[in-house]
């Protein structure tokens, strides 16, 4: 009886290079557009530009086209965006969710649960797996550890890109985080909880964000 899961993204050095990247030119939107159709991160839509998805946050994610990996059209890479540079009240960010843990942080079975083999979540089971495509690695009784394990992995890589974070900190409900400043923007690395699914999931996400008047 599977009582936890984790599923990762395959994100390695690449990645986080492009997504630091984002940070070191002006926030323009046909500049940043460009580079996000020039990385695979969105396909010219019928008017000739790249046909990107801003707005729609956790809520409406920007799927990124990789029929390679998801041809079973499960869910598989996608970003989570926040307004067009210069436009809109909210703010610019583009955010990459990179792994998912179940079940989220207090729902987890306790060990006298465990040892009867009982106690998924309240009963339940991770009843959104098969939402998600073969893009993501399972890792079937995957405990809370080895999702921290990813999270320090990611650190590792932005740190050979960026250095040593400029702020870090942590919360209650398992929450960690790490921040870079940069010349237009700050990247994050951090753990926190899903809203894409309701909080059926802990996430680990990248993100980058434009800095007040630095648009």
């Amino acid at each position: 009886m599977t009582l936890r899961t984790l599923k990762t993204l395959q994100v390695d050095a690449v990645w986080v290079r492009r997504i630091a990247a984002l940070t070191e030119h002006s926030w323009d939107r046909p500049g940043l557009e460009e580079t996000m159709l020039r990385y695979g991160w969105a396909r010219p839509g019928p008017d000739g530009r790249p046909a990107i998805e801003w707005g729609g946050g956790a809520a409406g994610p920007h799927n990124i086209d990789d029929p390679a990996a998801d041809e079973d059209g499960g869910i598989g890479w996608r970003l989570e965006l926040g307004d067009p540079p210069g436009e809109g009240s909210g703010g610019t960010f583009v955010r990459l969710p990179c792994a998912l843990y179940w079940p989220a942080f207090g729902d987890e079975p306790d060990e006298a649960d465990e040892a009867d083999g009982e106690g998924e979540a309240d009963g339940e089971e991770d009843d959104l797996d098969d939402d998600y495509g073969r893009a993501w690695i399972r890792q079937p009784d995957a405990t809370r550890a080895e999702l921290h394990a990813e999270y320090d992995r990611l650190g590792r890589l932005i740190r050979t890109e960026l250095g040593e974070p400029d702020e870090s900190g942590s919360g209650d409900l398992d929450e960690r985080w790490e921040q870079w400043n940069r010349k237009a923007g700050r990247v994050v690395l951090e753990l926190t909880d899903d809203i894409n699914s309701y909080s059926h999931y802990d996430v680990v996400a990248l993100r980058v964000e434009l800095l007040p008047g630095q648009r």
